[in-house]
């Protein structure tokens, strides 16, 4: 463990055992915070996600590994109602899915719910993609002719775990700083945490009336060329928005031609002539690699990302320089690698990677 780290002191207990909230304390967890999974008896749900490495579930789920390093286990039937309850009520914060489960908390209640309570979703059950389909993210992605592309794994609930820590975080730290001295509840909806995809879309809904419709593949109005493209070898993403962007995109690729037209000076106006700019754009792609294009691309102040594949991403520079990955150790010694908290304090970094707990392998130590 990382000396000195942020959070240390700070207790969390998961009740819900979601990735939502699974990925909430595990922020809390990689910066030092003493996080307990109070679990039933056949653990999370999250020890049931595919894919299961070296094993079968409970202790085999890549998807758990990585959300639960550096977490203990607690069964709850092990140490039973009244242990429960203590732990729970001695916690900072207590992380559930928003249903009443009679437990008192003494610090800070954050609950994460697919749709949170009231509204006309209350009652749904919800999936990521019932997310993203609902806030419109998905509407205008894929080809013309459709269906729409659907965003797989669990970025929604990702999302919302991350948007519940930020919440939760300030309201903990409220108490240790004797700006709070009554207990509180938050709830976040993983639905409306969402909708910080689309916002523009909303408010431009509103002022228009206008709906876009669907373009195509790596078509995203209103800017343009914006997208993932293949080149000699790998891929590279786009964005390319200011016309000093586009100059340089323009110098870059061999295309002066086009770099002063008049219509192309906007992002909108280049939109407009995807059918001109798209096929020689493509063209001079396939004379690059995605690493050379994207050095490039920095040298010249323009937004291009390398984008490998899941075979090349271990091996980019950048990542291993950032510890972007790291190990999680499963119960039965196995390793995998997992990616690392995605933001950094320097002063009290964070832990990297970490063993994962056995279910209940903790369960003595409370009972």
């Amino acid at each position: 463990m990382v000396q000195d780290q942020a959070l240390a002191g700070i207790r969390v207990v998961d009740i819900s055992g979601s990735v939502s909230t699974g990925f909430c304390a595990k922020v809390f967890a990689d910066y030092g915070a003493d996080v307990i999974n109070l679990e039933p008896e056949g653990g999370f749900r999250t020890r049931n996600l595919a894919p299961l490495i070296g094993g079968t579930a409970p202790n085999a789920s890549a998807m758990h590994a990585w959300l639960s390093t550096n977490k203990k286990s607690v069964r709850a039937d092990a140490i039973g109602p009244a242990q429960c309850a203590t732990i729970i009520g001695e916690a900072d914060l207590l992380l559930d899915d928003g249903q009443e489960h009679g437990f008192d908390c003494g610090g800070v209640r954050s609950s994460i719910s697919w749709y949170g309570r009231g509204g006309p979703y209350e009652n749904f059950v919800g999936t990521d993609a019932q997310c993203f389909a609902l806030n419109g993210m998905i509407r205008n992605i894929g080809p013309i002719e459709g269906p729409p592309i659907m965003t797989a794994g669990y970025q929604a609930e990702v999302t919302a775990g991350i948007t519940a820590y930020t919440a939760s975080l300030a309201q903990v730290l409220a108490g240790e700083l004797g700006n709070r001295r009554n207990p509180v509840h938050i709830e976040t909806s993983i639905f409306e945490s969402c909708i910080c995809f689309t916002d523009v879309g909303a408010v431009g809904f509103h002022n228009s009336g206008l709906q876009a419709s669907r373009m195509g593949i790596n078509r995203f109005p209103p800017t343009y060329p914006l997208g993932v493209f293949p080149c000699r070898d790998g891929w590279i993403g786009v964005t390319v928005l200011t016309p000093s962007q586009w100059h340089s995109f323009c110098k870059l690729l061999g295309m002066d031609e086009l770099a002063e037209v008049p219509l192309f000076q906007s992002s909108v106006g280049r939109l407009q002539a995807r059918d001109v700019i798209e096929p020689l754009m493509c063209e001079r792609f396939e004379t690059f690699s995605a690493e050379d294009l994207f050095y490039k691309g920095q040298q010249a102040a323009i937004p291009l990302a390398r984008v490998p594949t899941m075979e090349e991403l271990f091996e980019v520079d950048q990542f291993q320089i950032r510890n972007a990955m790291t190990e999680a150790t499963l119960p039965d010694g196995e390793t995998l690698r997992v990616p690392s908290v995605a933001f950094r304090l320097y002063s009290t970094p964070p832990s990297f990677g970490g063993p994962v707990a056995a279910l209940g392998q903790h369960s003595g130590d409370y009972a």
